[in-house]
């Protein structure tokens, strides 16, 4: 099971890894946050700068439901992306 979720923010590209043996957050790349191991449900962490320059946290929620994996990521207090809504755009 690899599941693999990508949002842009801005000119940044965040993307989330989940295996079965591990959870990961990259911010443009550079790996910010990771949790090895089987969990249930995950939390990550990172920070991201905003068009006004001003750094931002990063919040990704990971939960096994089976037999789906659903993956929230807010960036501040604004969910950017669900799996249980998908934006067009």
């Amino acid at each position: 099971m690899n599941n693999i979720w990508e949002v842009k923010y801005g000119t940044h590209r965040i993307r989330v890894e989940n295996t079965l043996t591990s959870e990961k957050l990259y911010v443009d790349g550079v790996l910010q946050d990771e949790l090895a191991g089987l969990h249930l449900s995950t939390r990550l962490f990172g920070k991201v700068k905003n068009e006004s320059g001003e750094t931002e946290d990063i919040k990704v929620s990971i939960g096994f439901y089976c037999p789906n994996v659903k993956c929230r990521i807010f960036v501040g207090e604004r969910l950017l992306y669900s799996t249980d809504v998908q934006w067009e755009g």
